[in-house]
């Protein structure tokens, strides 16, 4: 069940990315295999945000629910990688099912919706570069919990390439 600080944690995620704006974000650069891409993933970089202020060690697990439809389940360690853990379930759904890159997340049954982009994923799903829909809020995430220094390097470097912001990106795992 949804406790009262979890909710209002994913409120204020919702509420602290902004909708899709005007100008023209990155697009999917990669198809998206959706039965390869579910799983867990582990954020490595990410772009701070309200919601993640306190964020320690970021996962998300991705399961189908369906041709289109799966659900994340976002978890979040309080203070340290060993604090508290707090999970907030998100439903999505795929908006293009060209790539299978372009999805829009609800929360709270729909009454909060955030649209995310795939940007690249790596041909062996180890890796993937994703952001909201207006590509102001890019992320690492890996199959693995850790990701040594050079590729971290090399793939914010690619994030650069793609168009997407990197000055202020900072360690999850922290």
């Amino acid at each position: 069940m949804l406790n009262l600080r979890t909710a209002a944690m994913a409120l204020a995620l919702a509420l602290a990315i902004p909708a899709a704006s005007s100008a023209e974000a990155p697009q999917p650069r990669s198809h998206v295999d959706l039965d390869r891409f579910m799983g867990r993933w582990y954020e490595i970089l990410r772009t701070p945000n309200d919601h993640q202020r306190n964020c320690w060690a970021a996962s998300q697990v991705w399961s189908r629910r369906g041709a289109d439809r799966f659900s994340i389940a976002q978890t979040c360690h309080q203070g340290s990688r060993t604090g508290r853990a707090s999970t907030v379930n998100t439903s999505a759904r795929v908006l293009d099912s060209t790539t299978n890159a372009k999805f829009e997340a609800s929360f709270f049954g729909g009454l909060i919706r955030q649209r995310y982009w795939v940007i690249e994923v790596a041909p062996d799903y180890s890796w993937m570069i994703a952001t909201t829909a207006d590509g102001q809020f890019p992320a690492l995430l890996s199959r693995s919990a850790t990701m040594s220094a050079a590729e971290q390097a090399r793939l914010t470097a690619r994030m650069g390439q793609l168009g997407l912001p990197t000055r202020q990106l900072e360690p999850s795992g922290r």
